[in-house]
């Protein structure tokens, strides 16, 4: 299970295939038009090529579409901001009722701080807008309605790194570590530290989540650098559930690991 087509170019794609269609135009004499080979023209109606915004604005000028291309140009764009696996997560999120994720970089953004969120975002993706990455942060966010009533079963561990390392700033770190805490405390999550450790051990391949549900086999998902995969492969869930038990054996104790973070937490208000 992973997406490879983008949604919102699928959906600029569809817009421009009935503006011409509307306009009576054929594709390869719309490409003449452009100076673009058909095949490129072909490749951003199906939505698995981008395309510029002088293109679009080129595109209604040829089709004498009173900016309707560019329009959806502009929304396919603003809509990338969100990666494109988000909604797809959301909807697993919403469903399942039971979490184990394991991170070894960063606290989990279920349970981040909005400015937690928006200085991991901005770290992880340079160069974006400020407009998209309110619409990262926004999503974010968004997520987390899960946590207000009636929550599923959350489980995490995270590594001492997570923990320790300064994500925007001292003080954002503080109060990041300070709602974690308070999660702990009311047993929203379950969440153990990895203790500091120079050695290698199981959960050096990356951090991930399974999802478990009530009434459908249990999902895993992985993150990687240009996003994350989701996978229902029976064999591939079951290896990550076993590398979440390894890694949760060598984690302090849920107590211990609410020390730890307190610790870390008084230390970044000296």
């Amino acid at each position: 299970m992973s997406r490879s087509l983008k949604p919102e170019l699928v959906e600029l794609g569809s817009v421009l295939r009935k503006v011409r269609a509307n306009a009576d135009v054929k594709q390869k004499d719309l490409a003449s038009a452009l100076n673009v080979v058909p095949s490129t023209l072909s490749s951003w109606e199906k939505g698995t090529r981008a395309m510029s915004e002088s293109m679009a604005r080129n595109i209604d000028q040829a089709l004498e579409s009173p900016g309707v291309v560019h329009r959806a140009w502009k929304g396919a764009h603003e809509a990338a901001a969100v990666p494109s696996w988000y909604p797809e997560v959301e909807q697993l999120e919403r469903m399942m009722t039971e979490l184990r994720e394991y991170q070894s970089q960063v606290v989990p953004g279920l349970i981040q701080t909005e400015d937690y969120a928006r200085a991991a975002n901005r770290d992880t993706s340079p160069g974006v807008s400020a407009a998209e990455l309110a619409e990262m942060v926004k999503a974010r966010m968004r997520r987390q309605v899960i946590l207000e009533s009636n929550p599923p079963l959350i489980y995490m561990v995270l590594e001492a790194t997570a923990v320790t390392r300064v994500i925007g700033s001292r003080r954002i770190l503080s109060t990041q570590l300070a709602r974690v805490l308070m999660l702990m405390e009311k047993r929203v999550v379950r969440l153990q530290v990895v203790p500091p450790n120079p050695g290698s051990h199981p959960g050096a391949s990356g951090s991930f989540r399974v999802y478990s549900f009530a009434d459908k086999p249990m999902v895993a998902s992985a993150e990687h650098q240009q996003g994350e995969l989701l996978m229902d492969d029976s064999r591939k869930v079951q290896a990550c559930l076993a590398v979440f038990s390894a890694v949760q054996a060598e984690a302090l104790s849920p107590g211990q690991s609410a020390e730890f973070i307190r610790k870390v937490k008084e230390e970044l208000d000296e």
